[in-house]
């Protein structure tokens, strides 16, 4: 039985893919009888690469290259700073960020019957190095919003794990999820995480002031230096106040969570009147639990 130009395809993407220098990548596999390409991500349910008519607008005429992805439930997605993440990298093509569904789509060709134009390496290369740029900016997006914590035991010592250190990662999940059990944040409407600041970064905690209107940033310092976090909070506020803030004409706030408040990030916070310190602590507590049918 003669391949088809889709199987063609999907075999050169996955020897593209496997050769691009990135393990994420290299998980393509070509689905001949399906007609359809696949990647693998601990994070996500199922990754397809399929020709289709659009899936966005519904034109049966308009031919395109889909990538769709389906995140795991344990992993959360921000609709808003992936769409301006992906548009941000210059991906190209069309998004569709909907109930828990990526939908990334590359325009090739218009009218049915068309085939791709295997033959012109331009058009390949571009298709191909389409499908690996948009993969790594969802990619890079699902990992910096859950991360992987493993206690980390030397093998040479007796002392015990250091398990506050592997928690203070999932510190961002924890204040998100208990953002209005918190004193301090009792005012504060949720907006998001990982919110993007044109070319500066992204802002780890998004939220604004429920009486005053005022957004209020906040910076959790883990493993940044003192005068790090510092200064990457005021570039955060700079842009907020003058992309946000400013034509709403609400004001702007600063939070530094630290598990540590040194004299040196004191002083460096003292002068500026609208930036707070918070430190946190964790702890974990573990007891023996006893053995079945014993009291």
């Amino acid at each position: 039985m003669p391949r088809s130009w889709q199987e063609d395809f999907f075999d050169r993407l996955v020897a593209a893919s496997r050769g691009a220098g990135d393990a994420r990548l290299a998980t393509a596999k070509s689905h001949r009888r399906k007609k359809i390409g696949s990647f693998a991500h601990p994070q996500a349910s199922w990754i397809e690469c399929a020709f289709d008519t659009n899936r966005i607008t519904g034109n049966q005429q308009s031919q395109v290259l889909v990538v769709e992805i389906k995140p795991k439930r344990a992993s959360e997605i921000d609709s808003a700073a992936l769409a301006a993440e992906i548009k941000n990298a210059g991906v190209g093509g069309d998004a569709q960020i909907k109930d828990g569904l990526i939908l990334l789509q590359y325009r090739w060709g218009y009218g049915q019957g068309e085939t791709f134009p295997l033959d012109d390496p331009r058009r390949l290369q571009e298709a191909v190095n389409w499908v690996h740029a948009a993969l790594r900016v969802v990619f890079d997006h699902l990992e910096r919003r859950r991360h992987v914590v493993t206690a980390s035991v030397s093998a040479d010592t007796a002392a015990p794990p250091n398990y506050t250190l592997a928690l203070e990662k999932y510190l961002e999940d924890m204040l998100v999820e208990g953002l209005e059990s918190l004193p301090w944040a009792a005012s504060l409407q949720y907006i998001g995480r990982q919110v993007p600041c044109g070319d500066l970064g992204f802002i780890d905690i998004l939220t604004q002031d429920r009486a005053t209107g005022d957004f209020v940033v906040i910076e959790l310092k883990r493993d940044k230096t003192d005068d790090e976090v510092v200064g990457q909070l005021t570039r955060y506020m700079g842009w907020i106040k003058e992309h946000r803030a400013d034509p709403s004409g609400v004001g702007v706030r600063g939070i530094i969570v630290v598990h540590e408040v040194t004299p040196r990030l004191r002083a460096a916070v003292l002068s500026l009147a609208n930036v707070e310190l918070y430190n946190y602590r964790l702890a974990i507590d573990l007891r023996p639990a006893g053995r079945p049918g014993r009291s």
